[in-house]
């Protein structure tokens, strides 16, 4: 990790943090990093989700939704 820093969290979030770490055998930066990264595709998600969709849309999505049913045979 070239560039660091040193953040501030109580001791319950750090003990928190290194148990999601060690279950995964993830360094407190990789977990951290994974969770970021969840929390933003969920903000996605949630936008998406109440986006209003034109028939162009609704077709890109059902057939993706078709391709993920075909692979997971």
């Amino acid at each position: 990790m070239p560039d660091s820093t040193t953040i501030k969290v109580s001791v319950q979030n750090r003990d928190a943090l290194r148990l999601l770490a060690d279950r995964e055998g993830l360094t407190y930066d990789a977990q951290l990093e994974k969770m970021i990264r969840r929390e933003r595709r969920r903000i996605m998600g949630a936008q998406l989700a109440s986006a209003l969709l034109d028939a162009d849309d609704e077709a890109v999505l059902d057939a993706s939704a078709f391709d993920v049913a075909d692979a997971s045979r």
